[in-house]
């Protein structure tokens, strides 16, 4: 099937090296410290490998979303993933989440996550929650889970 054209987008064949990924599985709790440049890039990554199309936005004015994933099966899905990567401590706001959530909706996309290095607010989870089926958060915890299951399907 053609790939949809999406815009001023940075298609990367490899968004990351392995030995990272490699690195961030044995030592986990470098994600909060991580270039936020690569965080999104890793991102990308495990979304590549989880076998999504994935294109990654350019550095600055992204329109709100770093990573475009479009999975093509019965029914085709269109993810948008915004990557925060605050100081470690600070969480992510309902301000944050519910800004990539009208970038969602403005877009077309058929759900927005939302990946942190850290944790989210008491706020942005309730919001979140009354959109769960076109918004998903995912804190440090579900991240290194991502790395987790890549590692396992890269190996197999």
């Amino acid at each position: 099937m053609p790939k949809e054209h999406i815009g001023s987008i940075i298609e990367i064949v490899s968004f990351v090296d392995r030995a990272l990924i490699e690195r961030l599985h044995h030592y986990p709790d470098d994600l909060r410290t991580i270039d936020r440049r690569k965080c999104e890039e890793l991102v990308a990554e495990l979304f590549d490998g989880f076998g999504y199309e994935v294109e990654l936005t350019k550095r600055t004015r992204d329109g709100g979303k770093d990573i475009i994933a479009i999975k093509r099966r019965e029914v085709n899905l269109k993810f948008l993933i915004q990557c925060k990567r605050p100081d470690p401590g600070n969480p992510v706001r309902v301000s944050t989440v519910r800004e990539l959530y009208g970038v969602k909706v403005d877009d077309g996309a058929s759900k927005a996550i939302l990946a942190t290095t850290t944790y989210f607010t008491t706020d942005a989870k309730l919001f979140s929650g009354k959109h769960r089926w076109e918004l998903d958060l995912r804190d440090i915890e579900h991240i290194k889970a991502w790395i987790e299951e890549y590692q396992k399907l890269k190996h197999q």
